[in-house]
């Protein structure tokens, strides 16, 4: 069971704070983190960065891209997503496919099925090389992967798609995570541990409403002992919000 973040919120540290990077990655490893999460594109074009990761012992622990409707007939970007991936030692993916082009219910159905074409395509080119795909619940209803029921209708029909349960999406979209869990359960392969304020803007991990200890018992019944990782971007402090949330997880743990 390991502790990630998101290498955006370091960044944004070394924004905030002035100090350097290295110094920055060297307090996240004292915080008991072992990895960070990006964007597959972005760290790819950033050698500096992979060297400076390696140095301070944080690997990868999963990497995200962003979608467009142009990539739906072509694949360059699904490809360098995996091989990003299996250049830096990560195991795990996060698709996000690309927005709804409009919110007309006949535009909905039809790009959800445009969705799971690419969903399909990108699962059979990571199978071959043993990376896994995930999609979460995300944080913006006009995404075809926002509604549990998207998602319920997705791993019905792809059996090699697995999910990122992300603790708080669900409320900002008005769903319940508790009420997620045991439809997305069998699935779950990373959890990002997102908190919420009651007007649903982010916190650091275990200071909002989100009910963490059930969650984790919960994951601890389906014997889950991946990466959890911290998640609160731009908020005002990121490195008291990194700390804050580390010892959070790691007393829950």
């Amino acid at each position: 069971m390991k502790i990630s973040i998101f290498l955006e919120h370091l960044l944004q540290a070394h924004e905030q704070t002035g100090k350097s990077i290295e110094e920055i990655f060297s307090t996240a490893k004292n915080c008991g983190i072992d990895g960070i999460e990006t964007n597959a594109s972005f760290i790819a074009s950033q050698e500096i960065f992979q060297k400076q990761l390696k140095t301070a012992d944080l690997s990868v622990t999963q990497l995200y891209e962003n979608y467009d409707w142009k990539d739906f007939d072509n694949d360059c970007k699904m490809k360098n997503h995996i091989a990003t991936a299996k250049k830096l030692g990560t195991e795990k993916i996060l698709f996000i496919p690309p927005y709804f082009s409009d919110m007309k219910s006949e535009t909905i159905q039809a790009e959800k099925e445009k969705v799971k074409i690419m969903i399909k395509k990108i699962c059979n080119l990571a199978k071959s090389e043993n990376i896994t795909v995930s999609m979460e619940d995300f944080d913006n209803l006009q995404n075809p992967s926002s509604k549990l029921c998207y998602l319920e209708e997705y791993i019905k029909e792809i059996p090699e798609l697995m999910i990122t349960f992300d603790t708080g999406n669900f409320l900002a979209n008005g769903e319940d995570v508790l009420s997620a869990y045991p439809i997305l359960k069998d699935r779950i392969v990373n959890v990002h541990c997102k908190d919420r304020l009651s007007n649903v803007s982010s916190c650091p991990t275990g200071s909002g409403i989100i009910p963490f200890k059930t969650i984790l018992e919960n994951l601890k019944l389906i014997q889950y002992n991946s990466n959890f990782t911290i998640e609160h971007f731009d908020i005002e402090n990121q490195m008291e919000a990194m700390k804050k949330s580390a010892d959070f997880i790691k007393n829950l743990k």
